[in-house]
């Protein structure tokens, strides 16, 4: 059901009284709370359709009361508005699931415009979830037969055995039939649930077995170590390891196989490195900068100056981390975002801009971005995001 009620919180009574006479005008019912632990019981106590609350207040603040709402009502849309706008706020409190962000001062008409906005969006909400599911069977292939040599439909079977029968049958007229489980008992000897004491009615003796066999294969799994020795490295290449990395150094080697042509995906890696990372800016001075920080922070770094080099990075490398220029040639930043979040949901960004304004941060975090920093940033505030983005 859909109130039109808006419940506003802020500690000064002038906002409010401010609030309440502009969308009142608009018809919409409007309540004031001047602080948090007021507005909670009013929420319990009455049913609303938006919450606008101001950002600092004493007490509980509004990114607490955000975050209470969303625990509690998480169908209440929540609008934050401060007169201490930052991008860093802006953020956190889309994460949070604030539907918007307004900084003040702010004008009648940007006021009604995000309330309108957020009624819109409930009704649509509301509207959705009343609408009955209509049960819409699938229509049959023209030619659904199960088997040439069955020329039967699933639900003529079907009707005449039944469904059991027809989800045991595969390309052909035989049912599959379910091998029963084999039945096993708990051996002191191995540790471990063992089918051999279920037939011989007896433990092993000494060792069991199998982990004797499991030991012996993780054995032969174990990578080999390589041992630096005079040897020549192969019949083409007659160098040993030691000479080529007093001259190419010790990542090269680190890169070599049986082939005098270090592989390339490698060349370029720390091999201490923890996490790879991929850095998407045009400017090379950007990318290089983010390098030399990043590379203190046990992480690998690569580097794309345009859209289509990162998408065929992402393609060929697998990556902890991207962080990411809003303003790029070719296709900007948010579109780039937005295939990636497609494509590799799973892979934290952060996106970085000379540009950065609180609509462009609020509008990254609602596209998944992990965060939003603004340049020039200081080494240490991309220590801070690099850290939590990879600890996510």
């Amino acid at each position: 059901m859909i109130t039109e009620k808006i419940l506003v919180v802020d500690d000064e009574a002038t906002v409010c009284s401010s609030i309440q006479k502009i969308l009142t005008k608009r018809g919409y019912s409007v309540d004031n709370s001047l602080n948090a632990d007021d507005a909670i019981l009013k929420i319990k106590n009455n049913k609303f359709d938006l919450v606008i609350t101001d950002l600092m207040m004493p007490g509980t603040d509004g990114m607490e009361l955000l975050q209470i709402i969303k625990q509690h009502y998480p169908e209440l849309d929540v609008i934050v508005i401060t007169g201490y706008a930052s991008i860093d706020t802006a953020v956190k409190a889309t994460k949070l699931g604030a539907m918007d962000y307004l900084p003040k001062p702010f004008t009648p008409e940007e006021l009604t415009e995000i309330t309108k906005r957020a009624i819109e969006k409930r009704k649509m909400n509301v509207s959705k979830k009343a609408e009955p599911k209509s049960k819409i069977k699938p229509a049959l292939k023209k030619n659904d037969n199960i088997d040439i040599d069955m020329p039967f439909s699933e639900s003529e079977v079907e009707s005449h055995t039944s469904k059991e029968f027809v989800d045991k049958l595969s390309r052909s007229d035989i049912p599959q039939q379910k091998k029963p489980a084999k039945k096993t008992e708990f051996c002191n000897s191995g540790q471990r649930e063992c089918r051999r004491l279920v037939l011989e009615g007896r433990e092993c003796t000494g060792e069991c077995p199998i982990v004797k066999k499991e030991r012996e294969r993780a054995a032969k799994a174990t990578g080999k170590t390589f041992v630096h020795t005079d040897d020549i490295i192969d019949v083409d290449m007659p160098f040993n390891y030691s000479e080529v990395e007093r001259i190419m150094g010790s990542d090269y080697i680190n890169c070599m196989d049986r082939s005098e042509i270090p592989r390339a995906g490698l060349f370029g890696r720390d091999s201490n490195a923890k996490h790879n990372v991929l850095v998407v800016d045009d400017e090379p001075i950007v990318c290089h900068s983010l390098r030399k920080i990043l590379t203190k922070q046990s992480c690998s770094v690569e580097e794309a100056f345009d859209v289509d080099a990162a998408l065929l990075k992402m393609r060929l490398n697998k990556y902890d981390l991207i962080f990411l220029d809003l303003k790029m040639p070719k296709s900007d930043g948010m579109e780039l975002l937005k295939s990636i979040k497609n494509l590799y949901p799973e892979i934290p960004v952060v996106m970085i801009s000379g540009y950065a304004s609180i609509k462009t941060a609020v509008e990254a975090t609602r596209e998944g971005a992990f965060n939003f920093i603004p340049k020039p940033f200081t080494p240490e505030e991309l220590k801070v995001v690099t850290r939590e983005a990879l600890a996510a």
